[in-house]
């Protein structure tokens, strides 16, 4: 969520202080000056001696809760976090979340998942798939004009065909 582009001295004194870590991919780039900012990321410009005035400003980001979907496994009813989502699966009727190698069975549509999800980085990369854009680890183009997505748990996605556009869009927001 955060870059910090400090030396590595003031960098510790701002994560302790803070209490954030700095990880991929970003969203807010915490510099000293104008020069190091960032286009396209949220830039906080301050002085070192402004930290404290600066630790109510980024609770605000960090203060976010966590969003749960409910589902059922072999154990049960469990809750998840969208975070640990990689992908969401239909077969037909059932729809399945995979979350560390488990599947968790969930009791909404597909269609209602893509839209309500949407805002929250999911997007659909075909007629049965959603997949949570902060678990891909790397796209590759194939034939056909498809893209091969590797997630983070070694899984591998295909975007196909009638879906690369508006997965590409998806990418640049």
């Amino acid at each position: 969520m955060f870059k910090i582009k400090f030396s590595p001295v003031d960098k510790e004194k701002i994560k302790q202080v803070l209490g954030i870590e700095e990880k991929e991919p970003y969203e807010i780039v915490l510099c000293p000056s104008n020069e190091e900012m960032e286009p396209d990321k949220i830039n906080l410009v301050f002085k070192l001696e402004q930290l404290p005035e600066i630790a109510s400003k980024i609770q605000f980001f960090t203060a976010v809760n966590k969003i749960y979907l409910t589902g059922k496994s072999e154990n049960g009813e469990v809750k998840i976090a969208l975070e640990d989502i990689s992908y969401i699966e239909s077969f037909g009727n059932d729809i399945y979340a995979y979350v560390n190698n488990k599947t968790i069975a969930l009791p909404t549509k597909l269609y209602q998942l893509a839209e309500e999800l949407e805002p929250f980085g999911f997007v659909r990369v075909g007629k049965s798939i959603i997949v949570n854009i902060a678990q891909i680890y790397a796209v590759k183009p194939i034939l056909n004009g498809k893209l091969l997505l590797t997630l983070n748990d070694d899984k591998v996605l295909e975007v196909n065909r009638t879906y690369v556009h508006s997965f590409k869009a998806f990418l640049k927001k």
